[in-house]
């Protein structure tokens, strides 16, 4: 099971992802027709058609689904902190209370 990400590890992240140009990256042919480049992604080699293709595909949607991914974990992240705080306090509050009366 991986480990779980660590806020400098998504920081390191968003900062790799924002620095990249942005897309959506189309695929570029090369003399031949064949596609073998998508963005600033070139020389895509894949000996097999069938495999070439959904290469191409993957890189063109990571471009545009991984800054989505990454900010959906952040968002989650904070949501998290911030329901522990709450149950925190909602303790908190259950101690300090006079139970019977």
């Amino acid at each position: 099971m991986p480990e779980p990400i660590s806020p400098d590890y998504l920081r390191k992240t968003q900062n790799i992802v924002a620095s990249v140009p942005v897309g959506p990256w189309e695929p570029t042919s090369n003399d031949y027709g064949t596609p073998d480049a998508v963005g600033p992604i070139s020389y895509l080699e894949c000996f097999d058609g069938t495999v070439q293709q959904p290469v191409i595909q993957f890189v063109q949607h990571a471009r545009e689904a991984l800054p989505r991914y990454v900010g959906e974990v952040s968002r989650q992240a904070n949501e998290i902190k911030l329901l522990k705080a709450t149950i925190e306090q909602m303790r908190t509050a259950d101690r300090g209370a006079r139970h019977g009366r």
